[in-house]
């Protein structure tokens, strides 16, 4: 799953908003190994030309992270 969509994210990346789609679908559909390789790639080919759209995504993703964190323990 990594690699396809490595390939999409590559097929987008002109197009700031689709870039950004991707991100979010490859936040959502890959396990967490995979989403630190994917940022290492991201990092190594797209931040000198996405780097904002690459940060806002990923601010958005830590903070659901943290939030579901948090209520996960509360619940508790």
């Amino acid at each position: 799953m990594l690699e396809h969509q490595k390939w999409v994210i590559q097929q987008v990346s002109n197009d700031k908003e689709l870039f950004k789609k991707e991100l979010y679908k490859s936040l959502a559909w890959l396990e967490e190994k995979d989403i630190e390789a994917l940022v290492e790639w991201l990092k190594s080919n797209y931040w000198s030309t996405n780097s904002e759209e690459i940060i806002a995504v990923f601010r958005i993703y830590m903070i659901k992270k943290v939030n579901t964190y948090y209520y996960q323990k509360i619940e508790k």
